[in-house]
């Protein structure tokens, strides 16, 4: 039987895949047989690592076995039986407490939800374990049904590491794995300057203070959401309140902007157009003119054409899979202005 002892997937937000990609290649050095797909990066690492070091990924898993499987329910009698076998490098304590995802992809007569109550059903009878629940568990096994192929994962990483432990939230923010995906987007250098004008709790600055910095700021319209921010980031950043569309930065003081800008149905603005446009003048201001902005919106439409209008270079970055909708990671620099005064690219 083959051995799968040095292979991983990472899964992410869908979009961020090549964000997630360049963090494994940069934090585990050692790697090689990356593959892409959908939410996922799959690699072989031969050493040891610190899975703490991937920030931008939501979960990661080792892999143990796969196998062929039909596309019929009836196929399903030999799923169970695999993936009980399986030795998942557990102490031998029994019985361990697990639970079982699944995913599945391709033509089959069967659901996710079938995968998961037959591995299940031969896992307990194994007399080795009992169903757990999300907030209890020792062990976490997940399915994946590709076509004809069945692959069988041990999830490495906890809830701890994707949600950064106790990190408050507040509506309409984002996980700290795409806030981090962002910040890298904007690749952070010492020197920067930066700032994120729609903080909420403050998960995009947390993430950027992972990296060196000349200064952190980082500000919300809500008084309430400003103290959420202050309590997250404690000393990390400079946080105070402020409207977005006209704040307390100086001209010219800020090179780096990343920001969640309000889009959705998660967070109400009785006038979004002018909202954007009111940030789009207030960024021309506050940003030098070698600076750059990362923003993620749904308003594709309403970004390009502000861009046009206050001179922005505009770059779209990556499009995600988030709440059922399609925003798109931004990538805005002021135009340069030329000698005799007309824009240049």
């Amino acid at each position: 039987m083959k051995n799968y002892s040095n292979r991983y997937m990472a899964t992410c937000v869908p979009g961020m895949e090549s964000v997630v990609e360049d963090e494994i290649r940069e934090v585990l050095k050692s790697t090689s047989n990356i593959t892409k797909t959908r939410g996922k990066v799959t690699f072989d690492s031969p050493l040891f690592f610190d899975i703490n070091g991937l920030k931008c990924i939501d979960n990661l898993y080792k892999l143990y076995r796969v196998f062929m499987i039909g596309g019929h329910k009836a196929d399903l009698t030999s799923i169970g039986p695999r993936a009980a076998d399986i030795d998942f490098e557990m102490d031998i304590q029994a019985p361990h407490i697990v639970i079982v995802s699944a995913s599945r992809s391709g033509k089959h007569t069967y659901s996710r939800y079938d995968v998961e109550n037959q591995i299940k059903t031969a896992l307990v009878a194994t007399g080795r374990y009992t169903i757990g629940d999300n907030a209890n568990h020792a062990l976490a096994i997940r399915a994946d049904v590709a076509g004809d192929s069945c692959s069988i994962y041990k999830q490495l990483s906890s809830s701890q590491m994707r949600f950064r432990g106790n990190f408050l939230s507040t509506p309409g923010g984002i996980r700290p794995p795409i806030a981090h995906c962002l910040v890298r987007l904007s690749h952070p250098k010492s020197g920067d300057v930066f700032y994120d004008p729609f903080c909420g709790a403050g998960t995009i600055p947390f993430e950027r203070a992972y990296y060196k910095s000349k200064k952190i700021y980082a500000s919300d319209v809500n008084d309430e959401v400003v103290e959420i921010a202050r309590t997250n980031l404690k000393q990390a950043a400079i946080v105070f309140a402020a409207n977005a569309t006209n704040t307390t930065m100086k001209d010219r003081s800020v090179n780096t902007v990343v920001t969640n800008m309000p889009w959705g149905k998660q967070i109400i603005v009785d006038d979004i157009s002018r909202l954007y446009r009111d940030f789009m003048r207030e960024l021309k201001r506050i940003l030098t003119t070698d600076g750059k902005a990362i923003i993620l919106t749904d308003q594709a439409a309403t970004v390009s054409h502000l861009c046009d209008e206050f001179g922005f270079r505009c770059s779209r970055l990556a499009e995600l899979s988030l709440h059922g909708l399609r925003p798109v990671v931004f990538l805005l620099r002021p135009k340069q202005i030329d000698s005799e005064g007309a824009q240049g690219l």
